[in-house]
């Protein structure tokens, strides 16, 4: 038998898969085509530094939940058992449309991205930044697993009580809320 996790684990993981789809909504919005691509809708200093923090936070929060095996908050620390783990990953694979190969390609990506460009900066002269769908696909099917596999009773809790049900409709509110202070900032 598995014992039950620790509240205080599952609200910290429950809280990175947040902050990363908050962040990878806030720099998507950024830019004018909302994918990342195009020109930021705030071109100046302070619109591209903000933007890219937003990338580099999405990016570290992302690793400690998919690419640091050895993280406190590993997805593998939620599910414990060696074949519930080959059957999540299969299911983020299906969801993500990655072989097992590209997974692997995908985590080196976000690795070198992170400890190339925002934890240190190497001798590396081109910055590759990664495609930020399949860290959003594999974000949403972690939430719905935590959510769908932990006590219900938990999420009702005055600490996890505010947190949203389905990850999705919280990163299209994200992109909402960022659209708004894009069209404040434009209308001054």
């Amino acid at each position: 038998m598995v014992p039950p996790l620790d509240p205080r684990f599952v609200r910290k993981l429950s809280l990175l898969c947040c902050h990363c789809v908050r962040n990878v909504a806030y720099y998507r919005v950024g830019f004018a085509n909302e994918d990342g691509s195009g020109d930021l809708k705030e071109p100046t200093q302070f619109g591209a530094t903000t933007n890219s923090n937003m990338l580099d936070i999405a990016v570290l929060e992302w690793c400690k939940l998919f690419a640091d095996r050895k993280a406190r908050h590993h997805w593998k620390r939620f599910i414990l058992n060696e074949d519930d783990q080959k059957r999540f990953l299969g299911e983020l694979l299906v969801a993500t449309r990655v072989s097992l190969d590209g997974w692997k390609r995908y985590l080196d990506e976000m690795r070198v991205y992170r400890d190339k460009f925002v934890a240190h900066l190497d001798e590396e002269n081109l910055m590759r930044i990664p495609a930020l769908g399949t860290a959003l696909e594999c974000v949403f099917l972690l939430y719905a697993h935590v959510r769908a596999n932990s006590p219900a009773e938990l999420f009702q809790t005055a600490r996890l009580e505010n947190l949203p049900n389905a990850l999705p409709d919280y990163y299209r509110a994200c992109l909402d809320e960022g659209r708004a202070a894009y069209a404040a900032v434009h209308r001054r």
